[in-house]
């Protein structure tokens, strides 16, 4: 596993200067230190190049009716991420991270999706929470009872035709090399 952004960026041992366009759908979120991420591509890039990235932001969570154990769970995985270097709310920083970069007429694209019930994604948080549960249970963030009872009852108000969810935000933003 890489222990850092840096050691990822060494890794690619991609010429710079040689794409037209370099782009990333979800990473950065799971990668700590995303800047150095972000300042790679750049440089990946030629002159006029083009940098997209496509990232999650979890700054946006409506449940209706509200549900004490989707506030829970949402704070276990913020606590998660914190703890291992993750950054959930990396979506809204994109477009401040691409001009740090160099990158010129940056541009952005909010995405929010209200899945009806029976699409895949509306379950996007239970698929979520048994990915991670032997690490967030391992890490003791939270006994595996309590851990099935959120889960069960997440599950539960999700099943509800009535139950609103918007979650998460979703940012697209790109610029362009000068």
């Amino acid at each position: 596993m890489l222990k850092s952004a840096k050691e990822m960026v060494k890794r690619l041992g991609l010429p710079h200067e040689s794409f037209d366009v370099a782009t990333a759908r979800l990473v950065l979120l799971n990668i700590p230190e995303p800047e150095r991420i972000v300042a790679e591509m750049v440089a990946l890039v030629k002159r006029r190049g083009v940098v997209a990235l496509h990232e999650a932001d979890w700054g946006l969570r409506v449940c209706d009716p509200p549900l004490a154990a989707f506030d829970r769970l949402l704070q276990i995985f913020m606590d998660y991420a914190t703890a291992n270097g993750m950054d959930f709310f990396v979506g809204t920083r994109l477009p401040r991270m691409l001009r740090a970069a160099g990158l010129l007429d940056v541009q952005v694209n909010p995405i929010v999706h209200v899945f009806p019930l029976g699409n895949p994604m509306r379950t996007f948080l239970l698929q979520f929470a048994e990915n991670l549960r032997d690490r967030i249970i391992a890490q003791g963030l939270i006994s595996e009872a309590v851990f099935n009872e959120l889960v069960a009852a997440w599950k539960l108000h999700i099943e509800d035709l009535t139950t609103l969810v918007l979650f998460p935000l979703y940012i697209q933003a790109w610029g362009r090399r000068p």
